[in-house]
C-alpha cells in the first residue's frame, strides 16, 4: 500500500470506500505505519462512536485495530472512547454549525503544529442519525485543499447506496482520490479515482 499511500498529496481528500462484508482495519493500520514513518501526526475523527466496532476487535486480536491507539481522537457522538488518546469530545446532538465552530477550535490547533493525516469515521452513520446530508457535505467541503493535512474518509458503500444515494455520488464527486475494496478471486484496493494520474487503476492484493 506504501505506493499508493507516497503518491497523494497534501490537502487530498481520499475516499475509501468499503462493503459491510469488508474490514478496513487493515488500511487503517497500514496508513497509519505509513504516517509513522514520515513522521506525521495521525488524527481520527470518529462520527457516532463507529471506531467503537474497531476498538472491541481488539479483544478478539484483531491485532491491526491496535494501531488506532497511537492516534489522538476527536469524538462527535454519544460518550467518550475509552483507551485512546482524546483531545476532544462534542456531544453528537449539538446544532451543526455550533459542532463545526467548535470541531475548529481543536482541529486547527493540531494541524498548525505538524503535517496531519486525518481520518473520518461513520459518515453514513451521521447520514441516518442526523438526516443532514447536503448541510455535512458542505462542511466536508471546507476541508479540501488544508495543504496542512491529507485526509480518509472511510464508508460503508452498502449502506450509504441504500440510505444516501445522492449524498454518495456527491461524496465520491468531492473527493480527489478513490479507493474501492473489491472481491474477485482475492480481496484488493482499486484506485478508481486520482489525482495524481499515476495511481489511476492500480492494485494491491490484500
Amino acid at each position: 500500500m506504501l505506493e499508493i499511500f507516497d503518491k497523494l498529496r497534501p490537502g487530498e481528500i481520499v475516499l475509501v470506500e468499503y462493503s459491510s462484508k469488508d474490514d478496513p482495519a487493515l488500511f487503517t493500520a497500514e496508513a497509519i505505519k505509513w504516517a509513522d514513518t514520515k513522521k506525521y501526526q495521525v488524527l481520527v475523527t470518529d462520527l457516532f462512536n463507529r471506531v467503537d466496532l474497531c476498538l472491541k476487535r481488539i479483544k478478539l486480536e484483531n491485532l491491526q485495530c491496535e494501531e488506532l491507539k497511537k492516534a489522538k481522537f476527536i469524538e462527535i457522538g454519544y460518550h467518550e472512547i475509552p483507551g485512546v488518546n482524546m483531545i476532544g469530545f462534542l456531544r453528537g446532538d449539538r446544532d451543526l454549525s455550533a459542532l463545526v465552530k467548535e470541531y475548529h477550535q481543536i482541529f486547527d490547533k493540531m494541524i498548525s503544529e505538524k503535517f496531519t493525516v486525518v481520518f473520518l469515521f461513520g459518515i453514513e452513520r451521521w447520514n441516518i442519525i442526523r438526516n443532514e446530508e447536503i448541510p455535512f457535505i458542505n462542511v466536508l467541503t471546507t476541508f479540501l485543499g488544508d495543504t496542512r493535512r491529507i485526509a480518509f474518509y472511510l464508508v460503508n458503500r452498502d449502506v450509504l447506496n441504500v440510505t444516501s444515494p445522492k449524498a454518495f455520488a456527491l461524496l465520491e464527486e468531492l473527493a480527489t482520490t478513490i479507493i474501492e475494496f473489491k472481491k474477485e478471486k482475492k480481496r484488493k484496493l482499486v484506485v478508481t479515482k486520482a489525482l495524481n494520474r499515476e495511481l489511476e487503476d492500480h492494485e494491491v492484493e490484500l
